[in-house]
């Protein structure tokens, strides 16, 4: 588990073309870069999909191969995978930047592009919150 839906219309799901060899996890973040799905990264403004499945491009061509992806808005709900364990009363109700692919970075707050709503375990260092559209930085 990396960026789980936990609350979403199911009629948002998308299918859209991955770059040329790409390869993407279930549930990772993605955004479009020259017309085609690639990994988001640490650095990202704004995060723009999830990935509902995984795939690996094998054709060698951008959009040979097709994922499912969950667009991401204010109102999704998702549980995410964090780079230290989530404290309350440090990181609750506050905006943190993504770490690369499938954490978010609870020492980085410059694009704050994720919201912390609450601690789903802080063992697992997960949360449940909201990605920021657009970012707030």
């Amino acid at each position: 588990m990396a960026i789980k839906p936990i609350r979403y219309d199911s009629g948002l799901v998308l299918r859209l073309p991955l770059a040329a060899s790409a390869a993407v996890t279930k549930h990772q973040l993605v955004k479009y870069a020259s017309g085609y799905i690639t990994d988001a990264a640490s650095g990202d403004a704004e995060v723009e999909y999830v990935t509902l499945e995984a795939k690996t491009d094998a054709t060698a061509s951008n959009g040979g191969t097709f994922v499912d992806v969950l667009p991401i808005t204010d109102s999704v709900q998702f549980e995410v995978l964090c780079s230290t364990t989530p404290v309350q009363a440090t990181h609750v109700g506050n905006d943190y930047d993504v770490s690369d692919a499938n954490t978010i970075d609870l020492a980085a707050s410059t694009d704050n592009v994720f919201h912390i709503d609450q601690i789903a375990s802080a063992t697992d260092n997960t949360v449940i919150g909201r990605f920021n559209k657009p970012a707030i930085a």
